[in-house]
């Protein structure tokens, strides 16, 4: 039984399971973070320093993915603080070019760090698996709950865009 049964099971509104949810993803991320910075670490890798406006160039790009991919739906409903529409399909804004765009931008920011150490590297690395285990069981529900994500889901790649020329 997933969490989401268990909870409308038990009468957790979508609202406040959805509200629950990104709280304890925060504070388990930040536990893990915390705990993460403490461990042993060495530098892995540090770009030449007239190399590293690439590097934030890159990140930026992963924050305006970001940002472009949240003005597209309601993020007061998506964190549960408002109540919204429950997984909501569409295809605007980023979502036109990739299925997954947050973890894209995500991805972005963390691979282009100017200065990765090992622990850095792992984390990203576990965030990544993170992402795409998560794009699997996402994609399963929204299979079965929306039937043209099939379509969508043929047409429109996983994390990174087609680049093309034509409009």
């Amino acid at each position: 039984m997933t969490c989401k049964r268990f909870a409308t099971r038990y009468g957790v509104s979508m609202r406040s399971y959805r509200l629950a949810y990104t709280l304890l993803a925060m504070v388990m991320t930040g536990i893990w973070m915390s705990w993460l910075r403490h461990l042993p670490d060495a530098p892995l890798y540090a770009w030449p320093e007239g190399w590293r406006w690439l590097a934030r160039l890159v990140q930026f790009v992963g924050l305006y993915v970001l940002w472009r991919t949240f003005v597209s739906f309601d993020v007061a409903a998506f964190l549960g603080l408002r109540a919204g529409g429950e997984d909501a399909f569409h295809e605007r804004g980023m979502y036109r070019y990739m299925r997954h765009p947050m973890y894209s931008g995500v991805m972005l920011i963390l691979l282009a760090r100017p200065e990765q150490s090992v622990n850095g590297l792992a984390f990203t690395l576990v965030v990544g698996l993170y992402f795409v285990i998560g794009a699997r069981l996402e994609e399963r529900r929204m299979l079965l709950e929306h039937p043209a994500y099939a379509g969508y889901r043929r047409r429109v790649p996983a994390f990174i865009p087609r680049l093309s020329l034509r409009h």
